[in-house]
């Protein structure tokens, strides 16, 4: 290739690709590209862009330069590909020092489409030509009249309020930035929310044309495609039109701290939190820098083994010493390798002892040597990771990997390949290599931070009323052309916003023809066996060695009242100790023997009789063909031998279990709130909701908070359910592999099934009754999420392919220009399910009222949704993914089980899609209606600003806190 010099060549096993680096001749850019026999064909391109304040501008430019560019003329070519694109990824994302624009697609035509689209977007954004841009979806006044209050909005902005309301996140960004003060790492590049009002589109367009460069870039390519082609497609096309110049992207690093440095913080709590102990203690180090591949490994290997593993000697002492409710590890995505330990629900004034704990806990490691059944469960378990490279999405994962090292000039083949590494550690393993280690990079080291952080009663609230009085002040001293400016700008930007774009615009925007498109899906039909009376799906995959295997056992025998303990039971066995381990011995037998296994309540849906379903256990596990005879080995270990009257083991799981819950829930609080709405209508929602929703939560929290008054009953009502968990009847076993290593454990697998008793077991039903809770469930949170729904069936709609289509547009249209763009929300949606279950949701939104309204109007608009043929192929190509999504072997496994329980055929997925296929408009018209009258039923939840919540208060039946 004559515009590429080829600078490196190696096949790496590790990524199962022939790795090529390349320098572009005239610009500079770096290329990587990785050439297999996935057809999973994947794109990137990044930037080094350091962050210089704190206002955000990097994660503001990532936004803005998807919405529109040079040849591709409407306002958001990212919406309209993620609504038209047989895309298998599509994302832009913000680092601590880069900014990576990744995409992938099985089609070849489409692959090209997205590729071009987004090189167009980096290097020609129409940010320069729109200030509107930068106005929605960075920050702007909003202002419609000059009697309304003076507010900040935008979709960057109000992300980040969102993430500034998780005290999680606080203590995380706190401790980087203690340890990287005066640095690019000293300072937020998502952006602080007090910070982003103070950057200027001016400062954003200097920012990306900086950093926005080819001599800036950072190129890969992935997949079985022809790498030549796609090479010189990228330069005919954009490189070869740039010259290379002298990017200055240099990171900026802090002297290392020649002391530990203290640090205290607050967060935001309610009333109700403040009575309790919800303090965080932190100590982090910083060990060394990315461009040693040892320390790169060694940093996260001692996270896991020290402070993340269930057999890790710190979390057990603080644990022992009941400092904590939960102890986890942060780590670093940059150039100082960051390693801190987190203990949460603690209290602050036990600093001293915390550190004098930790300190001990280290020296005796050093002194006695670590546990070698630990280490060599540990080095198992990264080999696990390594070995199935990042699932569904590896092609994404492997760039970002590669960046580890490529960002700070290091080959970037270095990230791809470990075996080095981990033969390397294995063979210094007797040397006391770990130990040594722990006592230079933690014990000996000074470059490190302790932090504080403590509740502050109603924080959130408190400087939401000093914003709301400061831009009271700054709208006083505005004159009034200021603040006729400012209105006749919210107007237009509104404007700007309802707008469609014309036809001319949208013929800029690639897209497929139904022609491209397969009617088929892919059959990943597994081969039926049988083992004696039981079922015996093998599913032949490329696994790179594993072996997955699901233990399906039928559980409909619970009874409603036994549901809650039943789902904490499956959480923690496996974590206690049984008859002949500890939980720490039986921890390490675990991952020397296997990647992992864990025991895990699911409802399945029956596809052709959506009131019929079916509760179930599914025994996970992941290991070699060799090494699966031990670990059913282990399996039975802990369902015949478990100690269930571990009383304080218990009561530290149960504690870890509750704060986990409660992280993910500000984290996904879209998917929270939408079962909570859905257990409204939905009897399989209300049952799913007292195995891990909302009922489990409450269940769960009270247990932990009144554990010496509910432990003599749990203990009981465990035993009970323990004793009939494991039953012969109706079992399935789904294994997932290389079809001769999944005949070869079928004497393994036997062994097994033959231990277990036919119980004849006797389904329990349970009530439901369709109840409108309406309830607001308020937190500190600065931001809401917010569903409204109902089952559509109830009102008289079958399930059809085009409903999945219909969810397309609302969701990358109507939802999206109406809640995010113009409301300022992260981001909304709705769903609709093959059992015609709707849920509408909101994600980081600041504008409840606006969004329900929204929400109301949905049968509207749908009965007068109008378009052209063109626009509904695009709907319609855009939604086929969901016929036939992209799915790691171990899903494949998962769905063949979920198939198989629920008579859910290749047929029935055809057929939905043939339907989706000639989905026409006047069809979508007819449900116009019943989505209206699925509104007025007023089913909704919302969670998250109790002020939000409050302000809107006629919209619900029960106002209450989630603690």
């Amino acid at each position: 290739m004559k515009n590429y010099k080829l600078i490196e060549e190696k096949y790496i096993d590790e990524v199962a690709s022939n790795c090529k680096v390349y320098s572009h001749i005239k610009t500079g850019a770096k290329v990587l590209t990785l050439e297999n026999n996935d057809d999973n064909k994947a794109f990137g391109i990044g930037f080094r862009t350091p962050p210089e304040r704190g206002n955000g501008v990097c994660h503001i430019v990532e936004h803005c330069v998807l919405s529109g560019s040079r040849k591709f003329k409407t306002k958001e070519p990212f919406m309209d590909l993620i609504k038209s694109s047989l895309q298998t990824f599509l994302n832009a994302m913000t680092f601590p020092d880069k900014t990576i624009y990744p995409v992938s697609s099985r089609n070849k035509k489409d692959f090209y489409n997205l590729m071009d689209v987004y090189l167009d977007a980096v290097f020609y954004p129409s940010i320069y030509e729109e200030e509107k841009i930068f106005l929605q979806e960075g920050w702007h006044y909003d202002l419609k009249s000059k009697d309304d209050e003076l507010k900040y909005n935008g979709v960057v902005y109000n992300e980040m309020k969102g993430v500034y309301s998780s005290s999680e996140n606080i203590v995380s960004d706190a401790m980087v930035f203690a340890l990287h003060e005066n640095s690019s790492y000293g300072v937020d590049s998502g952006g602080d929310p007090k910070l982003i009002p103070t950057l200027s589109y001016e400062e954003f367009k200097n920012y990306h044309k900086k950093y926005y460069h080819p001599s800036n870039s950072y190129i890969y390519l992935y997949g079985n495609q022809d790498m030549e082609e796609a090479l010189n497609f990228i330069d005919k096309n954009y490189l070869a039109d740039f010259d290379k110049e002298e990017i200055n992207s240099k990171i900026i690093l802090n002297d290392e701290l020649k002391k530990t440095k203290d640090v205290e913080i607050t967060f935001s709590a309610s009333k109700e939190e403040m009575k309790e102990k919800i303090d965080y203690l932190s100590k982090g180090w910083t060990i060394g820098y990315a461009d040693s591949k040892l320390d790169v490994f060694m940093r996260d290997f001692l996270a896991e083994l020290l402070i993340d593993a269930q057999a890790a000697p710190i979390k057990k002492a603080i644990f022992e010493a009941g400092l904590a409710e939960d102890v986890y590890s942060e780590t670093s995505s940059s150039f100082p390798l960051d390693l801190s330990i987190v203990l949460k629900n603690t209290d602050a004034d036990r600093k001293d002892e915390f550190l004098k704990i930790l300190k001990n806990t280290l020296e005796n490691l050093v002194e006695k040597g670590i546990d070698r059944d630990l280490l060599e469960a540990t080095l198992n378990k990264f080999e696990f990771i390594f070995r199935e490279g990042g699932g569904t999405q590896k092609a994404i994962i492997y760039y970002i990997r590669a960046l580890n090292s490529w960002l700070y000039d290091q080959s970037p083949l270095d990230a791809l390949y470990y075996n080095d590494v981990l033969n390397e550690v294995k063979e210094k393993l007797s040397d006391n290599f770990v130990e040594n280690y722990i006592k230079e990079k933690l014990l000996d080291n000074v470059y490190s931070v302790n932090l504080v952080a403590r509740p502050e009663l109603n924080k959130n609230d408190r400087e939401e009323k000093e914003l709301r009085e400061d831009l009271q002040t700054i709208k006083e001293k505005m004159s009034n052309e200021e603040i006729e400016e400012i209105i006749k700008k919210s107007i237009e930007l509104e404007k700007y916003q309802s707008e469609e774009d014309s036809l001319e615009a949208k013929k800029t925007i690639p897209s497929l023809e139904l022609s491209d498109i397969d009617e088929k899906v892919t059959d990943y039909k597994p081969e039926e066996d049988k083992i004696g009376d039981v079922i015996y799906l093998k599913s032949n995959q490329e696994t790179n060695g594993i072996v997955y295997t699901t233990i399906s056992h039928d559980i409909s025998f619970i009874k409603r009242e036994e549901i809650e303990t039943m789902s904490i039971l499956l959480s923690i066995i496996g974590l206690i100790d049984t008859k002949n381990y500890s939980y720490e011995e039986l921890n390490n037998e675990i991952y020397k023997a296997t990647g992992g296994i864990t025991f895990n309540p699911t409802v399945y849906v029956d596809s052709k009789d959506k009131e019929k379903y079916y509760l179930r256990m599914n025994v996970k596990m992941k290991s070699t063909a060799e090494n699966v005879k031990r670990g059913l080995e282990i399996v039975d270990e802990i369902i015949y031998n478990s100690v269930l009257n571990s009383k304080k083991r218990i009561k530290e799981l149960l504690n870890i279990l509750k704060s986990r819950i409660e992280s993910t829930m500000l984290q996904n609080g879209h998917q929270f709130i939408i079962s909570i709405l859905k257990s409204y209508y939905s009897k399989v929602a209300e049952i799913q909701s007292h195995i891990g929703g909302l009922d489990y939560y409450n269940f769960m929290r009270d247990l932990a908070e009144n554990f010496e008054d509910r432990w003599e009953k749990f203990e009981k009502d465990s035993e009970e359910v323990y004793k009939k968990l494991f039953a012969r009847d109706n079992l399935i076993i789904s294994t997932v592999g290389n079809i001769s290593d999944l005949n070869k454990i079928k004497d393994d697998l036997k062994v097994y099934i033959d231990k277990l008793k036919v119980e004849n077991i006797k389904i329990s039903d349970y009530d439901f009754k369709c109840e409108n809770k309406n309830e607001g469930l308020y937190t500190t949170s600065n931001v809401i999420y917010a569903s409204k729904g109902y089952d559509l069936e109830k009102l008289g709609l079958k399930y059809s392919g085009d409903l999945t289509v219909l969810a397309n547009i609302l969701n990358s249209s109507y939802l999206h220009n109406e809640i995010r763009a113009k409301g300022g929300a992260y981001g909304a949606g709705i769903t609709i399910g093959r059992n015609c279950e709707m849920a509408t949701y909101s994600y980081r939104d600041p504008n409840l009222s606006n969004t329900v309204k929204v929400y109301n109007e949905i049968g509207n608009f749908i009965e007068n949704l109008k378009m052209s043929d063109e626009d509904l192929k695009d709907f319609i190509i855009g939604s086929m993914n969901a016929f036939d999504p992209l799915l790691s072997p171990e899903q494949i496994g998962d769905i063949n089980l979920s198939r198989f329980i629920t008579r859910l055929t290749i047929e029935d997925l055809e057929k939905s899609k043939r339907e989706a296929l000639e989905t026409n408009i006047e069809k979508l018209n007819s449900y116009g209606k019943v989505f209206d009258d699925a509104m007025k039923k007023n089913y909704i939840a919302v969670f998250g600003s109790e002020s939000i919540i409050r302000d809107s208060a006629d919209l619900f039946k029960e106002i209450k806190s989630i603690k």
